[in-house]
């Protein structure tokens, strides 16, 4: 017995996926997966970076604030213009470490308990090996009519972000920045500092605040008048000094 057409059963088809399907299927997952992973790691690092930064620049701020502060407050008498003179010394380590002391009348970096916080000091300011042997700003004070040689050797430290510091004066006569400050009984008129603090990448530049501090009172400490009279400007006056300084009043500096 033959059966009609239409009763004849045809097998079903199960044709499933080859092996080449699913290596194609398999590496479009890892590829999307690479992707978002670079992404991902990517938004974390800058993220980290982002953090890192922020971090030293509120450190280097607060140091150059009070900084900024402490030598715009600078004091001079021409009484004793050695007792009052801007001191300079440049050294170098890994970053520049220079060295500089001056006479102020403003209480940053004083510790709360510290005798100067209310009357005039020297105040010496450089970076130094902390106890732990990593560059720190370090501070020292003292009596502004001491000499720096008998003063405790011991400083203490306010900031192991900042691994460097760099003090250039600017020199009005030559217009240009120098390195060194050999007149001591004077106080200079304007000064660039620079505070460095570890790159954020590794091997990548270091991060920088710079700084220019105008000193109020140094024009007073720099200038000199002659005697009046009826004679004045005939060879062989005197200069007498200017009248004496006073401590200037803490204010801001232009920012880079």
């Amino acid at each position: 017995m033959i059966l009609p057409a239409s009763r004849v059963s045809r097998p079903v088809s199960r044709r499933g996926f080859t092996l080449l399907e699913m290596l194609v299927a398999l590496a479009i997952l890892a590829l999307a997966f690479a992707v978002i992973w670079s992404t991902f790691s990517a938004t974390v690092t800058a993220w980290q970076r982002g953090g890192d930064l922020l971090d030293e620049l509120r450190h280097g701020d607060f140091v150059a604030e009070q900084l900024v502060s402490a030598l715009r407050s600078a004091a001079f008498f021409t009484s004793s213009p050695d007792k009052y003179g801007f001191r300079m010394k440049t050294r170098n380590q890994t970053y520049p470490a220079d060295q500089i002391s001056w006479v102020t009348s403003s209480t940053a970096f004083m510790p709360p308990d510290s005798p100067f916080r209310q009357s005039l000091h020297r105040i010496v300011f450089s970076v130094e090996s902390d106890p732990e042997g990593d560059p720190a700003v370090a501070i020292r004070a003292m009596p502004h009519l001491m000499d720096e040689d008998e003063v405790d050797d011991t400083p203490w430290f306010v900031s192991s972000e900042v691994k460097g510091f760099k003090c250039r004066v600017y020199d009005f006569e030559e217009e240009s920045w120098k390195t060194d400050w050999e007149d001591t009984n004077s106080i200079p008129r304007l000064l660039e500092i620079t505070l460095y603090m570890d790159p954020v990448e590794k091997y990548g530049p270091p991060v920088t605040l710079q700084r220019l501090v105008e000193i109020p009172v140094a024009p007073t400490s720099t200038n000199a008048v002659k005697m009046g009279g009826p004679e004045e400007g005939r060879e062989g006056d005197a200069e007498q000094p200017a009248e004496t300084g006073e401590p200037a009043a803490d204010g801001d500096s232009t920012t880079f």
